[in-house]
Parts: structure tokens; C-alpha cells; sequence
């Protein structure tokens, strides 16, 4: 009576395993199953005959590769950012690598005396941008760098600037 209730219930956990579509063997033998989950909208399944589960060329296709921006307008972008007094984005951009603080306030804190940057991109060779920058302090005062932002996937990583 024991063995023939553990057989039923086996029996009636594969068959609505295989109904709901929720695994299948991959090949007679093979030991592997393949998870599959009820698409609406898909074609029935000529080898499973029902429409709940995918077929395997159903999936999903990888995106193709997106090129990273382009260095000089990670840069521009940066201090469009911080020019604007959106310090989240420009942490994003590259404030989080410390190139101007140890911390979200201490790199916010770092602007306190700063209008604008005026950024002059002079060359990019790789990921590396060369340029000038003009900063207007908040008392109308000017100073202006020289150097370079070392860019990689579309954040500022790395800075080299020094006054002019």
C-alpha cells in the first residue's frame, strides 16, 4: 500500500511537472532538463504540444554589443553635470573615483566655491582627454588647469590636472 501511494505521487508530480511545462529532458538519457516558463502570444511547441512552454529558440537574443561613449563626451557631459549642479549624475560620471573628494559631500562640498568650468577638449587620444579648464569662482575670480581625464565605459576613472 506504502510503495503503491509513493509511485502515485511520483507519476502524478511528473506528469504536471511535463503539463505545466516546467521541465522537459533535454535528450533521452541525458540527465539534464531544461526550465521552461508559459510564454502568451508563442507558437505551440511541435515537440511538447502545448503552448505553455518555449521552444529553445524561443529565448531571449542577446543585445548586440553597445560601444562605449566616446571619452570626450563623458568629459563635457561631466561637467555639463556639475555646471548644472546635477552632483548625482557627475558623481555617477566619475565623482565616485575620488577625483574630486573622499565622499558624495566632500565632492559636492568641493564645487561650494565654483560657478562654472568652461572645458576646452584639446585632444583624446584613447581613452585619455586632454584639455584646459577655466573655472569662474563664485567671486568672479578665474583659475585655469591643464591636464588629462582617463576615461573607461563611459566613467571619468582616472584625473591628472594641475593649475596652468
Amino acid at each position: 500500500m506504502r510503495v503503491s501511494l509513493v509511485v502515485a505521487l511520483v507519476v502524478a508530480l511528473t506528469g504536471a511537472g511535463a503539463f505545466f511545462g516546467l521541465a522537459r529532458a533535454n535528450s533521452p538519457g541525458s540527465g539534464t532538463a531544461t526550465v521552461s516558463t508559459p510564454v502568451a502570444g508563442r507558437a505551440v511547441s511541435p515537440s511538447l504540444g502545448h503552448p505553455w512552454t518555449q521552444a529553445s529558440d524561443a529565448r531571449p537574443q542577446a543585445s548586440p554589443m553597445q560601444s562605449p561613449p566616446d571619452p570626450a563626451d563623458v568629459v563635457q557631459t561631466y561637467f555639463s553635470a556639475v555646471n548644472e549642479g546635477d552632483y548625482i549624475a557627475a558623481w555617477a560620471l566619475g565623482g565616485k573615483q575620488r577625483i574630486a573628494g573622499n565622499t558624495f559631500d566632500a565632492f559636492v562640498q568641493s564645487f561650494n566655491t565654483t560657478n562654472t568650468y568652461e572645458v576646452t577638449i584639446n585632444e583624446v587620444v584613447g581613452n585619455k582627454v586632454e584639455v584646459e579648464l577655466d573655472q569662474l569662482l563664485t567671486d568672479e575670480t578665474h583659475r585655469h588647469f591643464t591636464g588629462t581625464f582617463t576615461v573607461e565605459d563611459g566613467v571619468i576613472v582616472a584625473a591628472d590636472i594641475r593649475p596652468k
